[in-house]
């Protein structure tokens, strides 16, 4: 927090289903690898080294990798705009672009038009909906959402940007104070 009137908001964890999801994506390479070589160990034998490292080692590294970038997301307010940093994903939009008095905390489970539909790019698992999707009511939105009964619901110019954080009324009082 280097610039003055800069605030930065912890997005909620990912919720324990995503990291299982992630556990098991993570060991299914080694799954598949050992049914192969069970079921038919000559066929083993003659599969390329490199495709099993590849199989074994790279898919998990970039799998606990983009976990690893999940553990400390961060949303940060200032008057340049909303800076979102999770994992792979450093998106900022401009404060002109938002509609500040707009934003509020709504329950996904009550407002079915703001739930995703369709992801464009992201993540979509159990505990976990990041990057950008179609919601129901056909906008494109951008989300970080791992607790659909308080998120935050900004709307911008490009489309509205759906948040859950640990402290969701700090959030839109800062938001609405710049």
């Amino acid at each position: 927090m280097t610039e003055l009137n800069t605030k930065e908001f912890t997005l909620s964890p990912v919720g324990p289903g995503a990291k299982w999801f992630f556990a098991g994506i993570a060991l299914l390479p080694v799954l598949i690898l050992t049914i192969v070589w069970l079921l038919n160990p000559n066929e083993f034998a003659q599969t390329p080294v490199w495709l099993w490292i590849l199989i074994v080692v790279l898919g998990p590294a970039i799998l606990l990798l983009s976990m690893k970038g999940m553990r400390n997301p961060q949303a940060t307010l200032s008057h340049e705009g909303l800076k979102i940093r999770v994992s792979f994903v450093n998106k900022t939009w401009p404060l002109s672009s938002m509609d500040r008095s707009a934003a509020k905390i709504v329950n996904l489970e009550n407002a079915s038009e703001l739930k995703p539909r369709w992801k464009l790019y992201g993540a979509a698992m159990p505990g976990l909906k990041s990057g950008l999707f179609i919601l129901k009511s056909g906008d494109k939105a951008h989300l970080y959402i791992t607790d659909t009964n308080k998120v935050v619901y900004i709307p911008t110019s490009n489309g509205p940007v759906l948040l859950s954080l640990e402290t969701p009324t700090q959030f839109i009082d800062y938001l609405q104070s710049l």
